[in-house]
């Protein structure tokens, strides 16, 4: 995964700069789950000093990887949220995740949700990389 992410934080001109992945989070969506907004980054670093990979450090790069095909379920739509926005109540949903195995790479400051299943499950692998905070 992480040449994608490498390839992604280059592509877009975030040039972010980290150099730790968290464990990955496997995630299973059954008839009615969500996970409701929110972001998975906070101004505050991790304060573990006896880890040098997480001490000091942010999210600053979060990832979705679609392990189900879209025939396997309905709802869980990924969608994106940016409140720095003129309007910001409006929403994108993520179609780029829908084929199983795709990916999507974003900074891990920005707002989204994944709105509730309404049948079948929903499977999805997320990722959380790390480095300082921004200057």
């Amino acid at each position: 995964m992480q040449p994608y992410v490498h390839q992604a934080n280059a592509s877009a001109n975030w040039h972010f700069n980290w150099d730790f992945s968290e464990s990955c989070q496997f995630t299973k969506y059954k008839l009615n789950q969500f996970y409701d907004w929110h972001c998975d980054s906070w101004e505050q670093p991790y304060h573990a000093p006896d880890n040098p990979n997480t001490h000091g450090k942010i999210r600053k790069l979060s990832v979705t990887c679609s392990l189900s095909s879209p025939e396997d379920y309905k709802g869980g739509e990924l969608e994106f949220q940016f409140r720095n926005q003129d309007d910001p109540t409006l929403t994108r949903t993520c179609t780029e995740i829908l084929p199983r195995g795709s990916i999507v790479v974003f900074p891990s400051f920005v707002w989204h949700r994944v709105k509730p299943v309404t049948e079948g499950t929903r499977y999805s692998l997320v990722i959380w990389n790390l480095g300082y905070p921004f200057r």
